[in-house]
């Protein structure tokens, strides 16, 4: 067991396939953050972390003496702790609009892929949850014509919350279809799984999901 306290560096307790502690390392390499990155089980986690992290969730940041959990707190703390480059604008309308932007894909896709990857649901249940979050995702083609990032010209918070989910669909039996329509869904993909920051967060097991 990885000890908590004491620790003279900062280290990311991650589960490997959590689209949350995702999301977290791609802040982290975007920024260049060294740091330790500890795979964890999100469903056998250790009494230290349980009492770092009341909701028994990862990802867990532990920097020095400080202990973080929630992996929207850990993006703004990185973003804030390491501005460079910054993943949130400066104007305080603009942050308030990535903010609502974020809790929108909290609440519209993470809680449908939750829910499929999570709570087993019967057959009918989960066709009716993959048709939703397939026409979101779809819903956003337009947006993505206007700005190589969502709603941006500059790489955000936002992004970082989306990627994994776009990167997990095989896990969840979504495929997109390829044509007109769809294109720029299709190149934001391209643009946003080729940036180093990307490839560099993913685990072992994140780069099974599209080895083939």
């Amino acid at each position: 067991m990885v000890s908590l306290s004491n620790r003279t560096s900062m280290a990311l307790f991650s589960d490997p396939m959590d689209h949350y502690s995702h999301r977290v390392r791609i802040v982290m390499q975007e920024k260049g953050v060294t740091s330790e990155i500890i795979d964890s089980d999100s469903d056998n986690l250790s009494s230290e972390i349980l009492e770092v992290s009341p909701y028994a969730e990862l990802p867990v940041l532990v920097d020095r003496d400080v202990c973080l959990h929630d992996s929207l707190i850990l993006m703004e703390y990185l973003d804030e702790r390491f501005p460079h480059p910054p993943l949130l604008p400066v104007y305080p309308v603009s942050r308030a609009h990535i903010r609502l932007f974020i809790k929108r894909i909290e609440k519209d896709w993470c809680g449908i892929f939750d829910e499929l990857i999570c709570e087993n649901p019967t057959e009918a249940k989960a066709k009716k949850l993959r048709a939703n979050l397939k026409s979101q995702i779809l819903g956003m083609a337009q947006i993505l014509k206007e700005k190589p990032y969502f709603m941006s010209d500059e790489f955000s918070l936002v992004d970082c919350c989306i990627a994994p989910i776009l990167w997990r669909l095989p896990l969840i039996d979504i495929e997109l279809p390829k044509d007109t329509k769809t294109k720029p869904v299709y190149e934001y993909m391209q643009r946003i799984f080729t940036k180093p920051c990307f490839i560099n967060s993913l685990s072992e097991l994140e780069r099974e999901i599209r080895s083939t």
